[in-house]
């Protein structure tokens, strides 16, 4: 008769604990000798080339340091939208890349600063893809107004900007008085105002002009007889739609106005009246 074999707190160790144990134990030694033979026929070569290659990185770690694996990707791709009068190969000179440079030297802030330099550019944006594209969007800038100079018609953009287009769509926008190119910019401006807030308004306009006197944009519509003064940083939608209201409910008086002063908000202010349609 065997023995009781009991745990060193004093336990006692049935037979089928004990053959369980025995049989994990079996498991144990015979998982070891597989892998020992395993070894013995093949695993000595894979020992080796660990090794070897252990020497080489401790050998060149400085070389592994200075590893990026970015570089191993190259742009191949360029993906542009909403390019209308500028080539492909404008936008890639503007943005100053080109395929096959390193993405990892492409930086999309960078590049969308570059664009955004462009006079013909309103807006853009740039977007780097896995793995190897990039992607550009682009808003180009549009004709607001026309500068006409000893015979010719300049087209000037949203950002005050000459832009090439013909002749037929100059003689369709506003045109800008000679003697007010250097507030061209501040006209654009108003003008792009303007035309977000009210198209049909925008559409009527034949000139405009800078008054130094009154400090304000002077604006010639194409069938009222008076001019319209607007202050040319404040000029919104409440002082557009103001103005619109005093055609519609004030259009016979309107009609003796030598100029309707708006840049008061909440009201007009009518100066220069033809006395003659007072007196009949």
């Amino acid at each position: 008769m065997t023995g009781r074999k009991t745990t060193l707190l004093g336990r006692r160790i049935g037979t089928n604990e004990r053959l369980r144990k025995q049989e994990r134990v079996r498991k144990v030694k015979h998982g070891f000798g597989c892998v020992w033979c395993w070894f013995k026929r093949r695993g000595w070569i894979l020992a080796v080339v660990l090794v070897v290659l252990s020497v080489l990185a401790i050998h060149n770690r400085f070389y592994l340091q200075r590893f990026n694996p970015l570089e191993l990707r190259h742009l191949q791709y360029v993906d542009i939208e909403g390019n209308r009068m500028l080539s492909w190969e404008d936008v890639m000179q503007g943005a100053q890349v080109e395929t096959g440079m390193l993405m990892s030297e492409l930086n999309a802030d960078s590049v969308e600063a570059a664009l955004a330099q462009l006079p013909m550019i309103l807006s853009v944006k740039v977007e780097k893809k896995f793995p190897s594209s990039l992607s550009i969007k682009l808003h180009e800038t549009s004709p607001v107004l026309t500068v006409l100079s000893e015979g010719r018609a300049t087209i000037y953009s949203e950002m005050g900007y000459p832009l090439p287009y013909s002749v037929a769509t100059a003689m369709r926008l506003p045109v800008l008085d000679v003697a007010s190119m250097e507030h061209v910019k501040s006209v654009t401006q108003f003008l792009v105002e303007m035309r977000k807030c009210d198209m049909e308004l925008y559409d009527r306009v034949s000139q405009v002009s800078w008054s130094d006197e009154d400090n304000c944009m002077k604006v010639y519509f194409r069938d009222v007889g008076f001019t319209a003064l607007f202050k040319d940083r404040e000029s919104n939608k409440d002082q557009f739609t103001l103005y619109k209201s005093l055609e519609n409910g004030f259009a016979k008086d309107l009609l003796c106005a030598g100029e309707v002063d708006m840049r008061f908000l909440g009201f007009a202010y009518v100066r220069n009246y033809d006395k003659r349609c007072v007196n009949g």
